[in-house]
């Protein structure tokens, strides 16, 4: 993907409140920070995040959301992942 595609897609997003995510070192998922690499997904999709539900060093901050797991107790936002 190149810079004018990531824009091109962003730009097609509604709400440009969404946060924006890029996958941990082994899951989870972190918030994007100008430096990181862009990861393998062509077409943005929002997704609901579980923010700081995950301690260990190896894995993002914040999880998918997926109905097997449930955080009751955690915040959920939408945001893309990148």
């Amino acid at each position: 993907m190149t810079v004018k595609q990531l824009i091109e897609a962003l730009s097609q997003i509604e709400d440009q409140d969404i946060k924006v995510m890029t996958r941990g070192y082994k899951g989870g998922v972190d918030q994007l920070a100008i430096g990181n690499g862009i990861g393998n997904n062509n077409i943005p999709a929002i997704v609901n995040i579980a923010l700081d539900v995950n301690d260990e060093w190896y894995y993002g901050k914040h999880e998918v959301q997926n109905f097997d797991h449930e955080y009751k107790d955690k915040q959920i936002i939408q945001a893309i992942v990148l």
